[in-house]
């Protein structure tokens, strides 16, 4: 009999598909938030209420249809043809985040330990086929014993940082260049929460039908999105303190850890990488539910996740260059059709509920 999930391990499985490379490092907050001053914390608080929104709409849908299908969750439509197109259009997302993953896996080991590039990238992919291969509830084990460390430690981090009297402004605290394609904070807002967001329609639908009762599914939902958003405000003020210095780093806390001690930059980078493991992890196992269940999945998902760590081989930052700015709009489409589809959810209880 499948263990059925708390409000707790739900939290911790959308908090593992969304604490990735650029969210723990806090180079996404700098770029989609912290360049525009005092304007980013409105479109931080922006990115919280949609996450939160959009985990209790997911919640409900998945649970009025009892169904975690990808495009079940999102296509408002009775549809067939569109719901699969959809469902393979977000695995196919979820398969571009082994690549970068990867890839950001074996950056940060080769920049903290010297090990090479490979070996970081390899060591991630097998630790990701061996969770995935596990299924829903080995995810659920490992993020569970994971995912909270890494959240702890990385908000002690940021609070360390926050109150650290080390930290002074070093150089210029305007006129950072926005991305040509979030020029504005409240494009910023609904482009990052797009993004992010895609991450965790996957662990929804499991976590909504796997929950204990209803109300420990809305309740984990609630807690799993608030506190990504509570980790980019808090995160926001951290990158904040010296905004030159913010500016010039790839991977900004990283940064910041290190100067206040090398032992915590170390404990940091291990968090990182716990972090790209649980992204990866999770959303790789997004892309595996759309494979077919014969003996011939457990071959095809070794096969493309090794695929995926040889492109990943491109770079870092070219991968998140090409693939990160036009997923986050093909999840602003997304997001439009789960509004629509939970409205329509709603409508469909009110008229049983008069009939």
């Amino acid at each position: 009999m499948e263990r059925k999930l708390s409000a707790i391990n739900i939290a911790m499985m959308y908090l593992g598909a969304i604490l990735g490379a650029g969210f723990a490092s806090g180079r996404e907050c700098w770029q989609f938030f912290g360049v525009f001053g005092r304007k980013g914390y409105f479109g931080a608080v922006f990115t919280t209420v949609v996450f939160v929104v959009l985990a209790l709409m997911l919640t409900y849908i998945a649970r009025s249809k009892n169904t975690m299908d990808l495009g079940k969750l999102i296509s408002p439509f009775d549809n067939y043809a569109l719901e699969s197109a959809i469902g393979y259009i977000l695995a196919g997302i979820y398969y571009t985040l082994i690549i970068s993953m990867s890839a950001a896996g074996g950056a940060l080991l080769h920049q903290e330990l010297g090990i090479d590039r490979r070996i970081g990238g390899i060591l991630l992919v097998v630790l990701v086929l061996l969770t995935v291969f596990g299924d829903f509830e080995r995810l659920t084990r490992a993020f569970g014993f994971l995912v909270p460390g890494v959240f702890v430690i990385g908000i002690v981090t940021i609070i360390m940082i926050i109150v650290s009297g080390k930290f002074h402004q070093s150089g210029a605290v305007s006129g950072f260049p926005a991305s040509e394609m979030a020029p504005y904070w409240w494009i910023s807002g609904i482009v990052f929460a797009a993004y992010n967001s895609l991450g965790f329609i996957t662990m929804a639908g499991g976590c909504a039908l796997q929950a204990k009762d209803s109300k420990t599914a809305y309740r984990g939902a609630f807690l799993g999105s608030f506190l990504p958003g509570l980790m980019t405000i808090l995160l926001l003020v951290a990158l904040r303190k010296d905004m030159a210095f913010s500016a010039t780093l790839d991977l900004p806390m990283l940064g910041y850890s290190l100067r206040i001690s090398k032992v915590l930059n170390v404990v940091y980078a291990l968090i990182l990488y716990g972090s790209i493991y649980s992204t990866a992890a999770g959303t790789f196992y997004g892309f595996s539910t759309k494979l077919p269940r014969n003996r011939f999945k457990k071959p095809i998902m070794v096969a493309a996740a090794f695929a995926g760590f040889g492109i990943g081989l491109s770079g870092f930052k070219t991968l998140v260059a090409y693939l990160y700015p036009p997923q986050g709009y093909i999840g602003i489409i997304f997001i439009g059709m789960i509004v629509m589809n939970f409205f329509k959810e709603k409508s469909k209880s009110s008229q049983k509920l008069h009939i």
